[in-house]
């Protein structure tokens, strides 16, 4: 039997593996987007120096322990720090090529930036899997997915995806489909602009999701475009219908988030320490810091209790802790020995 409560058995080990580690960086938490739905509030700028040779200096830590790092960047738009990005990667490099562990990476970004130079440098340093993020086509897209001086965003995203597809690059572009009760008709146009240009190249897949309410400044616009609940049933019904160019998180046992994985951490730019790439401003959220020298300050209590469901195996406290943690007042603690 390889599931345990409904979650695979590889899943668990790989979760608690201390060969495998997977860092989460804000090389800046600054945008060149305003999305309507935004819950970010880019109070915090690009990292300091300090806090890009102390991240440097935890990865070298953790070189010999480890046979699988994997990378993930997030701002803000962590393309408008891509000299940190290519910084870091590049020690990270250096260290998988001397140390003789693997070494991924993926980017979270809106694409705009995402030129061919920035794409090949990218994939030589084995971050080659990227998120970006559509909102339908470009009536819908261009709406919701606004630049930071008010124009739309589509054209010259679609441009550096088709640009993307014309090179042999060894790259994965995951097209998140942002599904609201208003865009449905776009999102089906896009699709059909899909396939007929991009369908075929395997590197490419969709994946489609209904937009929820993660709190900040834009809840409001977010209620709004969700508001009549025909969203979600709409990016079930367009995920059956791309099954074969679409992920489908639910088909491999209960979901694991990264948050709940004691072998998960992130670096904010300003140096702080989460485990949820979303509550940024959640006390709860708030686990530590990182050190001058690399090591990391963390509050075991609070760490603990993200990591809980691991003694219970509830899939909804390991397949979302934060939303666990809000709907009960006191989950509880567990004891770690060493983190980080």
């Amino acid at each position: 039997m390889n599931m345990i409560k409904g979650f695979s058995k590889q899943a668990l080990s790989s979760s608690l593996s201390k060969e495998k580690f997977h860092l989460i960086l804000y090389p800046t938490e600054q945008c060149n987007f305003r999305c309507v739905y935004c819950y970010e509030d880019f109070e915090i700028g690009q990292m300091p120096p300090w806090i890009i040779e102390a991240t440097k200096f935890f990865i070298s830590n953790k070189a010999e322990h480890i046979k699988f790092l994997s990378l993930s960047w997030f701002g803000g738009e962590p393309l408008l720090a891509k000299n940190i990005l290519f910084e870091i990667a590049e020690h990270a490099l250096h260290l998988s090529n001397n140390n003789k562990f693997k070494l991924s990476g993926d980017l979270t970004t809106n694409g705009l930036l995402l030129d061919i130079k920035t794409l090949t440098r990218l994939v030589e340093l084995k971050q080659n899997q990227f998120q970006i993020s559509i909102d339908g086509d470009k009536d819908s897209h261009d709406k919701t997915r606004i630049t930071r001086s008010g124009k739309g965003s589509f054209d010259k995203i679609w441009a550096r995806l088709m640009d993307a597809s014309e090179t042999d690059l060894d790259f994965k572009i995951t097209l998140r489909v942002h599904v609201t009760d208003f865009n449905q008709d776009s999102v089906t146009i896009f699709c059909e602009r899909f396939d007929n240009y991009l369908a075929k190249d395997k590197r490419f897949n969709l994946f489609f999701k209904a937009i929820e309410n993660l709190g900040g400044g834009n809840a409001d616009n977010v209620k709004q475009l969700i508001q009549q609940g025909t969203a979600r049933q709409f990016a079930a019904n367009q995920t059956k219908k791309y099954s074969d160019n679409s992920l489908d998180l639910n088909n491999k046992g209960n979901y694991i988030c990264y948050a709940g994985k004691p072998n998960s951490i992130a670096i904010r730019a300003n140096g702080e320490l989460n485990k949820c790439t979303v509550a940024l401003s959640d006390e709860k959220n708030k686990i530590g810091k990182i050190n001058s020298d690399g090591s990391l300050t963390i509050n075991n209590h609070i760490m603990g209790t993200w990591l809980q469901g691991f003694t219970t195996l509830d899939s909804w406290q390991m397949g979302c802790p934060l939303s666990y943690m809000n709907s009960h007042s006191n989950v509880g603690d567990i004891k770690i020995k060493q983190v980080g």
